[in-house]
């Protein structure tokens, strides 16, 4: 499993008859003429449904809001500020529906860059890789007041430091699904690490905008030319002030199964758009990672997302070995499977 392609997917838990998705689009835009629609895989929080109508000569796409219904404001708002700098689709409308949130917003043409990684040779790598880390450049450049979580227009309404993520990171480890899937020894190890490196984490003078999840699963791609380009950075309902190492380690996940490459054509990127990666950068976007996985795992239900939960479980695995093993050059006293303990 790498870049979430095997995760179960919102379409998987949560449908939206016919007639409903009729009734939203006569809602939104009244005048027009639902000819057809069809459910876009990938989702893995939200649901996207590809709207063809009539007399129009380009789709639509209706996204309905399952878990934050906020977040189609921050949506709407972060395109509106960004999209001179960033490549996304236009959000037109927002707006309720019974209980429904949803968006009406641009098709963007491509395929995930995902897709492209997994199924293309890694000539095209190098090329879309460097822009994927320019493009974070751009992302980054957005400043806000502080750092902190957005509400629904884009005020920072909850603080992020460095003693709010240990103490989240705490509450996570005491979370009954983490103790079902990990173990209790595991769960020692991780609380000792993080107590060990929390000076690592990011200080709340860190106020750059942050995707909250770039990767190649929310990023498009298109044949430009005969060169693949990227065309839109999708799904930023996780948006936040913060430390653009957080977009980093999101990136780099699952670099340890690709090749060499992926890693050093995105930092590549960074770099060129003049972003100086700080020391110990590996061991903070460890942390992060692992932050970030126990924060995904507490909001899986492992009956219904046994892949979900199986694949973040093995990272988890993965980025602890690399604190026991890379960062104080000692042996981990346990190798096996994180999903057996």
């Amino acid at each position: 499993m790498i870049f979430k392609n095997q995760w179960e997917k919102t379409s998987h838990h949560f449908e939206v008859s016919s007639q409903t998705i009729q009734e939203i689009v006569h809602q939104a835009l009244p005048h027009a003429i639902l000819v057809s629609h069809e459910v876009i895989s990938g989702g893995c929080a939200n649901l996207n449904i590809k709207i063809n109508l009539l007399n129009k000569s380009q789709p639509f796409i209706l996204r309905i809001y399952i878990r934050d219904k906020d977040a189609a404001y921050r949506e709407k708002k972060l395109a509106a500020l960004i999209k001179h700098s960033v490549p996304l689709p236009e959000v037109y409308s927002v707006g309720d529906f019974d209980n429904y949130r949803y968006a009406i917003t641009q098709f963007m043409t491509g395929i995930s860059l995902r897709d492209l990684l997994l199924n293309q040779s890694h000539e095209c790598m190098q090329d879309v890789m460097f822009e994927a880390g320019q493009i974070l450049g751009a992302i980054q450049s957005h400043l806000f007041p502080k750092a902190g979580f957005f509400d629904a227009d884009l005020n920072v309404i909850q603080s992020i430091s460095k003693q709010d993520c240990l103490t989240f990171a705490h509450e996570c480890l005491a979370h009954p699904t983490i103790f079902e899937t990990i173990g209790p020894e595991y769960i020692r190890r991780l609380s000792e690490n993080f107590e060990k490196y929390s000076s690592f984490f990011p200080d709340d003078s860190e106020t750059h905008l942050v995707h909250g999840d770039y990767d190649p699963a929310n990023i498009l791609v298109d044949k430009v030319s005969e060169k693949w380009k990227i065309t839109a950075v999708l799904d930023w309902e996780f948006a936040f002030s913060g430390s653009w190492l957080w977009d980093i380690s999101n990136m780099l996940r699952y670099a340890h199964h690709m090749p060499r490459v992926f890693e050093d054509s995105f930092l590549q990127g960074v770099r060129n758009a003049g972003l100086e990666l700080p020391t110990q950068w590996c061991l903070r976007i460890d942390l992060l990672n692992l932050l970030s996985l126990l924060s995904c795992l507490v909001r899986v239900d492992p009956q219904k997302s046994p892949n979900q939960c199986m694949d973040i479980c093995e990272l988890i695995h993965h980025e602890l070995l690399k604190l026991e093993k890379g960062y104080e050059g000692t042996k981990s006293d346990s190798a096996t499977d994180l999903n057996s303990s």
